[in-house]
């Protein structure tokens, strides 16, 4: 069996600054589920940043690593958990929360239009900016409250095998 020439590597960091490695993978994608899994907890470890990294097998130095994607942690506007994970390279947003899986995005097909969305409800907008696609999601979090309901009440809870 051959070794792979390239491994991903996902990682998280502590607010106290404490690397979480999370092991060494021959793909992306599953480095990628890997990740997604630990993000899911971040409301019960209090996580400031996550990425994946490329490394290339038998590379000295600096060329031997590259950073394929970078998120950083807020606050979710919906479940107000901190669960809000946000890719820095190209902006894309999701709350991991299990009851929540809110999302905001780019439009890859409209130039300065921001998607978002919370699943659990079907509700999705189209905004000029992305502080209005969070204002429209505090106010369909606020919806829901005012009905009387929590956003993390079980009757929200998202299918854990969507992608996001």
């Amino acid at each position: 069996m051959a070794l792979p020439n390239r491994v991903y590597v996902p990682s998280a960091v502590e607010a106290n600054g404490e690397v979480i490695g999370m092991g060494c993978f021959s793909s992306q994608a599953t480095a990628m589920n890997v990740l997604r899994d630990h993000l899911k907890r971040s409301h019960q470890v209090a996580l400031e940043r996550a990425s994946i990294a490329a490394w290339e097998v038998d590379v000295v130095g600096i060329d031997a690593v590259t950073v394929l994607s970078e998120y950083e942690c807020r606050t979710c506007p919906v479940c107000h958990r901190t669960t809000f994970w946000i890719d820095l390279e190209r902006f894309k947003a999701h709350c991991y929360g299990a009851s929540c899986g809110a999302w905001v995005e780019e439009s890859s097909v409209e130039a300065d239009v921001i998607n978002c969305g919370w699943p659990p409800t079907q509700f999705s907008e189209q905004v000029d900016s992305v502080e209005n696609a969070m204002q429209a999601l505090r106010r369909i979090a606020a919806r829901a409250e005012a009905a009387g309901v929590a956003v993390t009440d079980p009757v929200f809870q998202v299918d854990d095998n969507v992608d996001g």
